[in-house]
């Protein structure tokens, strides 16, 4: 008996189509290791806020996040539900995140479509509703790993077992990078300012002080508008700001520097990614985990001007973390993509001998 037809192999979710470059570059991870696995971009598609853009820009079939007859449509077609990282099980802002992919979970379950869950931040749960949502959603993905140790203990305290594996932007490969002479800079809007930002902006100010450049990352919209206002504001002494659209672009920002402070999880991967000496404002539980893993430096609200050393990072050259480990990482997260369809498609295997066996 022949199995159901299905266009794609995949269906893709996430945070896709904000103008987020984290998630965008998460996309675009997940198209490359899955193309590197055999997998077209012909039978690969993706649900967008922007599902116009989302397929013009890479070539794979998009759909309306937002439309429950889009969404139910996708989840038909598709033999794999596969979340590629990111934070989607948190309610540190709202409930909505865990709502919308639970929600999506459950309906792929009624499709008969497999899910898999990759380099998945989990946490804030601060409300039972939104733990009890994630455990319900996570617990029935055919394979689950996750982006940190902090998320693994989330998951083990809900009775979830799971990998780890490094975030998927580790798939790229930054080459030969320049030494340049500026330092970027990341901040993001926080509902705690004096606690999270200050440090970030104080740093900045210590460095464009003694005379170096500071270039301004905005990794989202929000982020241009907020360092705007810091510039105009004479908080962050900034030469520029840019909002890059891509890994490429980014490269080519870092070859201009040799420091970065800031905020963001993707600003600081991929400053580590280019051998960027960087120090980080740990307004979340991922990148503390990520500072941590990496050895980087924390920018604490307590220290005062005259025993802060963020100077250091400025006599550095670059270290490139060189990479024996960044080059680990590219491989373990190759691993863990790969073990996603060997598991999706034993789990689809099996499904189809139990509807011959019944009938």
């Amino acid at each position: 008996m022949m199995r159901p037809r299905k266009d794609f192999d995949v269906l893709l979710a996430g945070y896709f189509g904000f103008g987020n470059l984290g998630d965008e570059l998460l996309l675009e991870a997940a198209l490359e290791n899955l193309e590197n696995l055999g997998v077209p971009r012909g039978k690969i598609a993706a649900l967008s806020n922007e599902a116009g853009e989302t397929r013009s820009r890479f070539g794979i079939e998009a759909f309306n996040r937002w439309s429950v007859r889009d969404i139910w449509d996708a989840l038909g077609r598709s033999r794999l539900l596969m979340l590629p990282g990111g934070g989607l099980f948190q309610d540190a802002t709202s409930r909505r995140s865990c709502v919308y992919y639970w929600g999506l979970v459950r309906a792929a379950a009624a499709r008969r479509t497999f899910v898999a869950a990759l380099g998945q931040s989990v946490g804030p749960l601060s409300g039972r509703f939104a733990r009890m949502l994630a455990r319900d959603a996570l617990s029935r993905c055919s394979y689950l790993a996750a982006r940190d140790a902090h998320s693994e203990k989330i998951l083990s305290d809900m009775g979830i077992q799971c990998e780890v594996m490094p975030d998927p932007v580790f798939s790229f490969e930054a080459g030969d990078v320049k030494d340049g002479g500026a330092v970027l800079v990341n901040a993001r809007p926080t509902s705690k300012p004096e606690v999270f930002l200050r440090p970030v902006t104080r740093a900045a100010k210590v460095i464009g002080d003694s005379g170096i450049e500071l270039i301004g990352v905005a990794m989202s919209g929000e982020d241009a508008k907020l360092m705007k206002h810091l510039e105009r504001s004479g908080e962050l002494p900034l030469s520029e700001i840019h909002s890059p659209k891509g890994f490429g672009e980014f490269v080519k920002i870092a070859d201009r520097a040799r420091g970065a402070v800031g905020m963001r999880l993707h600003f600081a991967i991929l400053s580590t990614m280019c051998g960027l000496n960087t120090a980080l404002s740990l307004y979340d539980p991922k990148v503390a985990s990520f500072a941590e893993e990496w050895g980087i430096k924390q920018l604490r609200n307590e220290e005062s001007d005259e025993n802060f050393d963020i100077m250091r990072l400025c006599q550095l050259t670059k270290t490139h973390f060189g990479d024996k480990k960044i080059f680990e990482s590219r491989l373990r997260v190759a691993m863990q993509f790969q073990r996603a369809l060997e598991r999706a498609s034993r789990e689809d295997n099996a499904l189809h001998a139990r509807v011959i066996r019944g009938r």
